[in-house]
């Protein structure tokens, strides 16, 4: 007989993602801790393996933060006074129109 898994849904998805992603996190910084005396120097015997894996931690850090996409279009600001101005001359189109003629 085979085991079973729990069914996942979209639901469970979008309700655990920020879970599933601090606990990524939170194990991916525990290797970080493993591999960063081997980069600074401090490690008894420093392995250069632990260098790849740090780079592949820092790669995978990278994605899930998101640091790798590229920067949203700068939103444009108008500035109250302009805002003021075009509220103030579409109100005086609207008065225009509603005049009697």
């Amino acid at each position: 007989m085979e085991p079973t898994l729990p069914a996942i849904h979209d639901e469970d998805l979008a309700r655990d993602a920020p879970y599933m992603r601090y606990l990524v996190a939170n194990r991916l910084q525990q290797v970080w801790d493993v591999c960063e005396p081997h980069l600074d120097g401090t490690a008894p015997r420093p392995d250069h393996r632990y260098v790849d894996t740090a780079v592949k931690v820092l790669a995978h850090l990278t994605r899930l933060y998101r640091l790798d996409a590229p920067a949203g279009a700068p939103v444009a600001v108008t500035a109250p006074v302009d805002a003021a101005k075009m509220v103030e001359s579409q109100l005086r189109e609207l008065e225009a129109r509603l005049r009697p003629q």
